[in-house]
């Protein structure tokens, strides 16, 4: 009884933390908007389920099973930047070592973390939802609101695999190895795959429905099936098709009443087993975790004799090459002025630690971006170009915070003159570095347009970066950039469309709009640093 009651204290605590940041609103506000934006309006002729240029009336059963379908794939990998740092929060603020003297055991307090990180997701799912009850009666195609029909989706589909990104972040958070930038990279990449596989096992009909749901993490053939279904039912002469995305229609949208999926018990327990499989992995993350012992994390030493120690003695001697960018810079001893000495050390703090595999990377997209290609290998390259410094955007405003430096930094003469421009201007720069190849294209091709939209985006990732680390953390940058990146660039939503992939952007001129919206967010950063500096 004590353990339970030392746990739902941390429930408590770790909720009214997080719910009182300024990223838990900006959150909200962001999912609100997807939330709104998931429901086309009929004259726009996207969709973002497409049945082939075929969807259902936005009645209660199609809105809910839509947005709760998006929010499974989208939210599950911002939501995962999000709570992935409970636990070194503890470690950093101390509570940790509170914690380890208390009786609470390993296994309970993995546990007791999973179900605050679910909680938390929750919540914004919740506010989801009733975005989508509210889109409903905007679209005004049914205006009766089903409330089952609506919510039912997100009990089954969606917060089940919120329960899975709530444990796996709190297994990366318990091996010493996934805990920073690695384990960031290696869920994207988990992400990526599974929802490229997560069709691979169902199987289409001649017609283009799926036969035979499979019980996927995201509940894309549950619902999908059932759509289908009922689309055949509709268009039995039409050859139909399944996709998620924000996509044009090729023809006129023609509309089918879905009265939603049936949710037998069967299927209910399928999509209930994912849970368990999240409690698992949340008892498997106290095997690892270290209790706050300092010795925990470190590695054991071997065996002088052992059989581990005797194989790899004859490659100890061998060391990788790390390509340190900072000696690099200081080759050349340039006279700079002060504020240059300011800019070149801001760099060199920005682009310590990362190996040379991170600079072979970025080198080969650079390369790749400048040879002749056609536009979608283009676009291609950019977006890889623009997702792969993530992990270096995010250290901008923050380091002052996390290495409990600010009092020392912003003694300094004028720091929101001197360290505050070099900082923003260290971001620009490795922005259009890594973007260059393809920015060099368009200039040479005379593509002035897309050339604009290069240059504010290459303005705006960085100021958006900085803003986001004075006001709230690293972390949140992380899930609301990959986030706006994948539902923006990559899904073709135009009002996202920071980079000026879509040629509705364009068309819209977006790239004034999101130099407009720099400006602001340099000025929201301007006034953050103002803050901490006098505080």
């Amino acid at each position: 009884m004590k353990q339970l009651r030392i746990l739902g204290q941390l429930f408590r605590a770790d909720f009214l933390e997080r719910t009182r940041r300024y990223s838990f609103f900006i959150t909200l506000g962001v999912m609100l908007y997807v939330g709104y934006s998931a429901i086309p309006t009929a004259e726009s002729g996207m969709m973002t389920v497409d049945l082939g240029d075929i969807r259902g009336v936005y009645n209660s059963a199609w809105i809910g099973g839509v947005v709760a379908l998006l929010g499974s794939m989208l939210l599950s990998l911002p939501g995962f930047y999000l709570v992935k740092n409970g636990i070194s929060r503890d470690r950093e603020t101390g509570v940790g070592q509170i914690i380890a003297t208390t009786p609470l055991n390993k296994a309970l307090y993995t546990l007791g973390k999973t179900v605050s990180n679910f909680i938390f997701l929750a919540v914004i799912i919740a506010v989801f939802a009733i975005a989508a009850g509210v889109t409903q009666f905007i679209r005004g195609e049914a205006l009766i609101l089903d409330l089952w029909e609506l919510v039912a989706p997100f009990l089954f589909v969606t917060l089940p695999m919120m329960a899975l990104v709530a444990a796996v972040a709190v297994l990366f958070e318990t091996i010493p190895f996934l805990r920073d930038g690695f384990g960031n990279i290696a869920y994207f990449a988990f992400w990526i795959i599974t929802i490229i596989v997560s069709l691979s096992g169902a199987t289409f009909s001649s017609q283009g429905v799926i036969e035979q749901p499979i019980n996927d993490l995201f509940g894309t053939t549950v619902i999908g099936a059932s759509m289908g279904e009922a689309a055949h039912i509709a268009f039995p002469d039409r050859t139909l098709d399944f996709g998620v995305g924000y996509t044009p229609a090729k023809s006129p949208i023609e509309t089918f009443y879905w009265e939603g999926v049936e949710w037998t018990t069967d299927v209910i327990l399928d999509r209930l087993l994912w849970v368990g499989v999240a409690l698992g992995i949340a008892l498997i993350a106290g095997l690892f975790f270290d209790r706050f012992d300092p010795a925990g994390s470190k590695p054991k030493a071997l065996q002088p004799d052992g059989i581990i120690t005797r194989t790899l003695a004859s490659v100890r001697s061998l060391r990788l090459p790390r390509l340190d960018l900072g000696r690099f810079i200081a080759i050349p001893r340039l006279p700079l002025p002060p504020f240059g000495q300011v800019l070149l050390a801001e760099l060199r703090l920005t682009l310590k630690g990362l190996h040379w595999w991170w600079y072979l990377i970025a080198l080969g997209l650079i390369v790749a971006g400048l040879r002749p290609s056609d536009t979608e290998a283009q676009r291609g390259l950019l977006l890889a170009a623009w997702i792969w410094p993530v992990l270096v955007w995010s250290k901008l405003g923050v380091r002052e915070k996390q290495h409990h430096t600010g009092a020392m930094v912003f003694s300094a003469p004028r720091p929101l003159l001197r360290q505050f421009p070099a900082t923003w201007l260290t971001g620009v720069i490795v922005t259009a570095l890594a973007g260059s190849g393809v920015g060099i294209s368009l200039l040479l091709a005379g593509d002035w347009p897309h050339l604009l939209a290069w240059g504010v985006a290459a303005l705006f990732i960085p100021t958006l970066a900085l803003a986001l680390g004075i006001w709230s953390s690293s972390k949140f940058f992380e899930a609301l950039y990959v986030a706006w990146w994948y539902i923006g660039p990559v899904s073709g939503l135009a009002a996202l469309d920071f980079m000026g992939m879509s040629s509705e952007a364009i068309s819209r001129g977006l790239p004034l709009v999101y130099l407009g919206g720099t400006a602001l967010l340099l000025g929201l950063a301007i006034m953050g640093r103002a803050w901490q500096i006098r505080h």
